[in-house]
């Protein structure tokens, strides 16, 4: 019986000592797996190294809210009275840019936005209906490691900065300056293509999207919470509804380019940043982004002073399509964005007739009501159950729009078509413009840099310049700057 006591021991013993030189020998492997890494750069070894170490627990906020005060279920209309408005310079003559709108089918290789690719695989994306083609390595495809933790995510990086990706990196900036893409079209570009390169996988595209935007100089991390890995950004503007964490005293927005998502958990990310990826995402538009054309006829009437007139208005419905998950941000970048070409011409070429050699201020007012009459209004609420203010592609694609969404494309038209300066106006509630003439008007103004800008208010129906809506008479508006 005590040889078998003596036995069974040292079984344990030898088991025990098996087990501790089975431990031994993995980290002794894991350890030699990062004694013979082979970097491309010290600041990608460095970056491995901090992110092996540098994570820790950060809430999640609810996404801010722009202005919780409930908008009009219906448009006030103005009590009709004969328009008398003073004389003013007249109108020069609107010159319309001549756009060159492709309806006819072309050749497949005519309608792509071409760079010229070296020999090699491809990866063919379609984006907002252009197919594109880029140089594709395999080793770019990228696995994830289970379970996701940070030093899986640093392996990711390890892998991905290994590869050639300066060359695919290259082809991407190409793309981005033809398409006329702004920072978020960038990102959907890069979306469309990690969803082509990883199948679809939701957790190896926010991964290959943080290395791209990373290594392209944009500030950006990853989190995971459980078995999701979430893509980080800051941004140079607000975004309003999309959940955040306040990371060195900056928020980053858990951004999605599919669908918006509102959470409410803690997610793990890394405290510090890239070395030199500073710039931060801008929401703001100065082009039009460049998309396949898929044109749609509608007609906009009105009436003005008793005469009818009837406006045809071609629009390209990928421009529209192109904003559809676009994140609510600051109403300057929305009026400050132009509509695109196709809208801008026909929209251009349809009220020429009716606003030449009328004065500046005849003209404005017929664009005044123009926007009033020729949209039909409802709200956000009521129309997509959520706020949702429109770029100016957006108000001629959906059937409805509120009062946003009016001021935003009647700012447009005045600055286009009569050259005027404008302001928009943020009431509680409410968003209205306000446009600088040089002739003195009778009627509501504000003073802006001490020159005085007549309220023009696109919601109030049948309002002349200066009418202001009765229940904001007395209110004192914040300025949306536009002059700059």
């Amino acid at each position: 019986m005590k040889r078998i006591c003596t036995f069974l021991m040292l079984l344990i013993f030898s088991a025990t000592g098996l087990l501790f030189a089975q431990d031994d020998f993995e980290d002794w492997k894991e350890t030699q797996k990062h004694v013979l890494r082979q970097f491309k750069s010290e600041q990608d070894k460095a970056f491995v190294e901090f992110l092996e170490k540098n994570w820790e627990s950060f809430e999640a906020f609810k996404g801010e809210v722009q202005d919780e005060t409930p908008k009009p279920v219906e448009a006030p209309v103005a009590e009709v009275k004969d328009i008398e408005l003073p004389e003013s310079k007249k109108v020069e003559e609107i010159e319309v840019e001549k756009v060159n709108i492709q309806v006819e089918e072309q050749e497949e290789k005519e309608s792509m936005v071409y760079v010229d690719l070296g020999e090699g695989p491809r990866v063919d994306v379609n984006f907002l209906g252009l197919p594109i083609e880029l140089n594709y390595q395999d080793s770019l495809r990228v696995q994830l490691d289970e379970p996701i933790n940070q030093k899986n995510i640093a392996d990711f990086w390890y892998v991905a900065s290994n590869t050639e990706y300066e060359t695919f990196l290259q082809q991407l900036q190409e793309f981005r300056s033809k398409l006329n893409l702004n920072d978020w079209g960038y990102c959907l570009l890069l979306n469309e293509i990690g969803k082509e390169i990883t199948n679809d996988s939701h957790d190896l595209t926010n991964l290959f999207l943080w290395f791209m935007l990373t290594k392209s100089g944009y500030e950006s991390k990853v989190g995971f919470s459980g078995d999701n890995i979430f893509l980080l950004l800051p941004c140079k503007n607000k975004m309003y509804g999309v959940s955040y964490l306040m990371v060195d005293e900056k928020k980053f927005y858990t951004v999605s380019f599919d669908k918006k998502q509102t959470l409410n958990i803690s997610i793990s990310t890394y405290d510090g940043k890239y070395p030199d990826a500073d710039d931060l995402i801008d929401l703001s538009i100065t082009e039009s982004p460049k998309v396949k054309t898929a044109l749609v006829e509608k007609e906009l009437s009105f009436t003005y002073d008793g005469v009818e007139y009837k406006i045809p208005v071609k629009y390209n419905q990928n421009a529209a399509e192109f904003f559809k998950n676009y994140p609510q941000t600051n109403l300057e970048v929305y009026f400050k964005a132009p509509l695109s070409p196709e809208a801008t011409y026909s929209l251009s070429v349809g009220l020429k007739p009716v606003l030449d050699g009328k004065t500046e201020t005849e003209a404005a007012n017929v664009l005044l009501r123009f926007v009033q009459t020729a949209f039909e209004y409802k709200t956000d609420g009521d129309q997509f159950g959520e706020e949702k203010s429109f770029f100016g592609d957006e108000t001629l694609f959906y059937p409805y729009s509120d009062c946003e969404d009016r001021s935003i494309i009647f700012s447009y038209l005045i600055r286009q078509l009569l050259s005027l300066d404008v302001v928009g106006l943020d009431y509680p509630g409410h968003i209205s413009t306000a446009v600088k003439f040089e002739d003195r008007i009778p009627g509501d103004y504000i003073i802006f840099h001490e020159n005085e800008y007549m309220i023009c208010d696109p919601t109030y129906i049948n309002a002349n310049l200066g009418m202001t809506m009765p229940k904001f008479r007395d209110v004192k508006p914040k300025i949306i700057d536009l002059t700059k």
